[in-house]
C-alpha cells in the first residue's frame, strides 16, 4: 500500500509541474551544463577515458599494471520551455545517460582499503545508468529530478574534488565514503534555491537499487526501503574569495548486521557529513570533507579528507591544474583483529594538462598507507596517467 501511494504521489507531482510549463517552439532556455535549447532540441555528449596505472609495494604488486577505459554517453532533450527574455524561464528536460567500460583497477593487487580508480568498473557492456525528467518551476525557485537518478550527482559535491573523470581518481577524494550512497535507481530529488547564497535539497531513492536494472522490481516489490538524504548549502565570499559550505544528513531504513559478529542487527541508520570549498587566492582553492556513521554497523566511523588545487601553476599554462589531496578514515573497531590497522590513509596528486579544448592528459600519483588494512604491510605507490577526450 505504501509503495502504491508513493508512486501516485510522484505521478501527481509530474502532472502538476509539467502542466505549468507552456509548450512553445520559439521559447529558448539556458540550462546549466547543457546550453541554450528550444523545445524539441537536443544535445549529445560523449566522453572517452583511458587510464594506465602501475604500482610498487603493497600486498602483491609484482608485474602490477592495468589499462582501463570508461566511455560515457549523455543525451539531453528539451520537452518544454517557458517564454523568457533572458532565457531563464522554467523548463522540462529529459536526461538519458549510459556508459560502457573495460578493465579492472589495482585495488586487489595493492590491497587498498579505498577504491583507487573509480573509472575502473570492470568489463561492462552498455549500461543505461540514468533516465529521468528534470523540471524547473516557480521561476526556477524549485527544481525536481524524477526517474532513475544518481544521488552522487547532487549531494556532497565539490568544485575541486568532485569528479573522477577530470580530477582525483580515488573515490574517497571526490565523495565521502562514510555516506551510504545507493546505486543509481528510481527516486525523486527536490531542490529549493531562493538565492545565490542559500539552497536546500532532499531526495528519496530506492535503497536496494541496482544500476544495471530498470529499478521497478526493487522499488515496487519486496521490502519498503528508501534512502533519504538532505543537504543545506551556503555560498559565501570571504575577502572576495568564493566559498561553498554544505551540511548533509542521511537516513537508511535497511536492516544492517552488527560488525562485531554478535548476530544482532540495526535498522533506521543515520549519519551526517560536511563538505567545504573555499577560494584562498586568485588561483588556489581548498576543500575539506568530514563524515560520521554508526561504528556498530558501518565500516567507516569517521572520515576526513582535505587538499586543494592551483589553476595555471605554470606561466603560460593558464588552463592546467595541479592538485593534491589527503584522506584519513577511522575504521570501526568492531570485528578488527590485533593485526588490523584502524586508521587508513591515502595521498593523491595530479597535474592536468589541457592539450586542446576537448583533450586532457593527467599524470597521477597515489601513496597508499598500510595496504590491506594491516599494520605490518609496507606502503604502496601507484602511478599512472589518464587521457580524456570530450565530444
Amino acid at each position: 500500500m505504501r509503495k502504491n501511494l508513493w508512486a501516485k504521489a510522484v505521478l501527481a507531482l509530474v502532472v502538476l509541474l509539467f502542466g505549468s510549463i507552456a509548450w512553445a517552439e520559439q521559447n529558448y532556455c539556458d540550462i546549466a551544463d547543457v546550453g541554450r535549447l528550444a523545445p524539441n532540441d537536443y544535445v549529445v555528449k560523449l566522453s572517452l577515458i583511458n587510464i594506465w596505472q602501475g604500482a610498487v609495494g603493497g600486498l602483491d604488486t609484482k608485474n602490477a599494471d592495468r589499462i582501463t577505459g570508461l566511455y560515457d554517453y549523455d543525451f539531453y532533450y528539451l520537452l518544454a520551455a517557458e517564454d523568457s527574455e533572458n532565457y531563464d524561464g522554467d523548463y522540462a528536460l529529459v536526461h538519458f545517460s549510459a556508459y560502457s567500460s573495460f578493465g579492472n583497477g589495482l585495488d586487489e593487487k595493492v590491497g587498498s582499503f579505498f577504491t583507487l580508480n573509480e573509472n575502473a568498473k570492470g568489463d561492462e557492456p552498455l549500461i543505461i545508468d540514468k533516465l529521468f525528467v528534470e523540471l524547473a518551476t516557480s521561476d526556477r525557485l524549485l527544481k525536481f529530478n524524477i526517474g532513475k537518478i544518481d544521488l552522487e550527482d547532487y549531494f556532497d559535491l565539490s568544485l575541486v574534488a568532485g569528479c573522477e573523470k577530470s580530477q582525483f581518481l580515488a573515490y574517497s577524494l571526490f565523495h565521502n565514503p562514510a555516506i551510504p550512497f545507493a546505486s543509481k535507481g528510481l527516486g525523486v530529488r527536490a531542490l529549493y534555491e531562493p538565492s545565490d547564497f542559500l539552497y536546500a535539497q532532499a531526495a528519496v531513492v530506492d535503497a536496494r537499487a541496482d544500476k544495471r536494472e530498470t529499478g521497478f522490481n526493487t522499488t515496487f516489490h519486496g521490502e519498503d526501503y528508501f534512502l533519504t538524504m538532505a543537504e543545506v548549502g551556503i555560498r559565501t565570499k570571504i575577502f572576495d574569495r568564493a566559498g561553498a559550505y554544505r551540511f548533509i544528513g542521511w537516513y537508511d531504513p535497511q536492516v544492517k548486521p552488527y560488525l562485531d559478529g554478535s548476530g544482532d542487527s540495526k535498522r533506521d541508520d543515520m549519519g551526517f557529513a560536511v563538505t567545504v570549498d573555499q577560494g584562498i587566492t586568485e588561483k588556489t582553492t581548498a576543500f575539506f570533507r568530514y563524515g560520521w556513521a554508526d561504528e556498530r554497523v558501518n565500516e567507516i566511523e569517521d572520515f576526513v579528507s582535505f587538499g586543494g588545487q592551483v589553476e595555471g601553476p605554470i606561466e603560460g599554462r593558464d588552463e592546467d591544474v595541479f592538485a593534491v589531496g589527503y584522506v584519513k578514515a577511522l575504521r570501526s573497531p568492531k570485528g578488527l583483529s590485533s593485526e588490523d590497522k584502524r586508521k587508513m590513509q591515502l595521498v593523491e596528486t595530479y597535474y592536468r594538462i589541457r592539450v586542446k579544448d576537448n583533450v586532457e592528459l593527467t599524470p597521477n600519483l597515489q601513496f597508499v598507507m598500510n595496504p590491506g588494512g594491516l599494520k605490518s604491510e609496507s606502503h604502496a605507490t601507484v602511478f599512472g596517467v589518464r587521457l580524456r577526450v570530450k565530444f
